[in-house]
């Protein structure tokens, strides 16, 4: 887990005297145990703290309101965003983070390692909560676990799985841990698979069998993440002579969690098999048990399929994660605007542009390729309008309306792009002032550092937006802000990049 890399310096008197005021009124110590939970992520909810400490919710609730009161939040600090736990029913148990004076409580009663929580955004704090629920679990049946071990292999790597468990039969198998994910991931779970793959084929005594443990209940998103996992896993096992040296198998965590499994190979009755080779014992497949999704799912795509543009401006790993984006964009792209169905606001639209714009900002991509000219976006959000020539031919017109007689101000300029915003948007059913907002703006021009350009903001108000019928998970904080930042960039894109798309050059421009 993410740490802060130089945590605060607290005095050791200051410790040793916080140390006293808590000994005072905890004679117990209980709160040592409290903080102990805190040492393997930095993160845990009070039903966790409160079985493996065994207080009841009176003396858990006087203990933190202690911490509070002594040192504010810099023992635990309350997570005040909402920590998704797709699953659970009931009221969610409050959340807490590592503080800098918990991480010196910590070090002072001979915990070196000790270091406060860097964690901040609600789905890495989803995650180590949820690494932390596996580990207690293997914890509560008496198995040896090692969280975020690393195990070397090659030269001088490393792999940190989530839990390495020591399984009753004898062996140890790795316990990954994943929260919801679409192909935005792509390259992301790639890369994690490509790592595993380097590592079982140097034959370690690790069960060849990855359990991953998905923070979803069975529906609509958990398909759409088993199938990008999938697709993850066909790019690898290209790498491999399509077979994976291991064996991926995926079971929602709150299943694992009400009733864990242990053995090995896994029980085949409840988990689903990422790929396409089965456990080597006793070699039985596992049925799907998931809805059907909406649209149907994809095979994995040819390289062959890949445009020639794309080809020729991508290598290697590149091209595989490509082929899956041109493949998705091929099978939604189409649907949005069609000429003979009134437009209505679809939420596959901000999948669309999420493509559109990952392809040439993927924060997992080489940093070369992240500073390069967007060709790959470009030329999506090209076909895409290509696709749509009724949206082309609106968006020019809006582009140079008037462009004869008008004297350009800054309030002029802010007009006709909030025009070209609208036309876009109309046709996809949207509008730019409800839940959905979207409106120009002025950048730097009060920074003397930077030239004043135009920028456009996107702010979506409500997570459901992006929610398709049948999905029954919110979508979290950084999914909204991917599709805030991808409908902000393919706006943007309308004018920086008219040469490029197809349409008419906004004079203004």
């Amino acid at each position: 887990m993410p740490r802060t890399p130089q945590p605060p310096k607290l005095a050791p008197a200051d410790i040793a005297a916080l140390t006293t005021a808590l000994d005072a009124d905890d004679p117990g110590k209980h709160w040592r145990r409290v903080l102990e939970l805190f040492l393997t992520t930095g993160v845990a909810d009070t039903q966790q703290l409160a079985a493996v400490t065994n207080l009841s919710r009176g003396q858990l609730d006087r203990c933190l309101a202690r911490f509070e009161f002594l040192a504010g939040a810099t023992i635990l600090a309350g997570v005040t965003c909402s920590v998704p736990r797709p699953g659970s029913r009931g009221r969610p148990p409050g959340v807490y983070t590592l503080g800098p004076a918990g991480a010196a409580l910590l070090r002072a009663q001979g915990h070196p390692q000790a270091q406060p929580c860097g964690l901040a955004d609600e789905t890495t704090i989803a995650h180590a909560r949820a690494v932390l629920a596996v580990r207690l679990a293997a914890l509560a049946a008496r198995l040896p676990v090692r969280t975020e071990a690393e195990l070397a292999y090659g030269h001088s790597q490393v792999l940190r799985p989530d839990n390495l468990v020591t399984l009753p039969s004898g062996g140890t198998a790795i316990f990954e841990t994943e929260q919801a994910a679409n192909i935005t991931l792509l390259r992301r779970l790639t890369e994690s698979l490509q790592r595993k793959a380097a590592f079982f084929q140097t034959a370690p005594r690790v069960s060849p069998v990855v359990r991953l443990l998905i923070n979803l209940p069975p529906g609509r998103v958990w398909d759409r993440t088993v199938h990008t996992w999938e697709q993850a896993a066909g790019n690898v096992a290209t790498e491999h002579g399509d077979r994976l040296p291991f064996h991926l198998w995926a079971l929602p965590l709150a299943d694992f969690l009400q009733r864990p499994d242990w053995a090995e190979p896994p029980d085949p009755a409840r988990w689903t098999p990422l790929a396409a080779p089965a456990p080597a014992a006793g070699g039985a497949t596992a049925a799907r048990q998931t809805t059907p999704p909406r649209r149907p799912a994809l095979a994995a795509a040819p390289l062959t399929s890949l445009p020639e543009p794309l080809r020729r401006r991508s290598a290697g790993d590149d091209q595989l994660i490509l082929a899956a984006f041109w493949q998705q964009f091929q099978a939604q792209a189409p649907t949005l605007g069609h000429p003979e169905v009134p437009p209505y606001s679809d939420p596959v639209f901000f999948q669309v542009l999420r493509l559109i714009h990952i392809a040439s900002h993927d924060p997992y991509a080489a940093p070369l390729n992240q500073a390069a000219h967007p060709h790959v976006s470009l030329y999506l959000l090209r076909t895409y309008l290509e696709m749509h020539p009724r949206l082309r031919e609106a968006l020019s017109k809006a582009l140079v309306h008037g462009s004869g007689s008008v004297k350009w101000s800054v309030p002029t300029i802010i007009l006709r792009m909030q025009v070209v915003v609208h036309t876009f948007l109309r046709y996809h059913g949207w509008r730019a002032d409800g839940p959905l907002c979207v409106y120009p703006e002025l950048i730097g021009w009060d920074n003397a550092e930077r030239p004043g350009s135009f920028g456009l903001v996107v702010q979506i108000r409500h997570p459901e937006l992006l929610m398709e019928p049948g999905d029954e998970v919110v979508p979290g904080q950084p999914e909204v802000r991917q599709a805030e930042m991808a409908l902000a960039w393919v706006l943007w894109a309308l004018f920086s990049y008219g040469s490029d798309l197809g349409l008419k050059i906004a004079p203004f421009w």
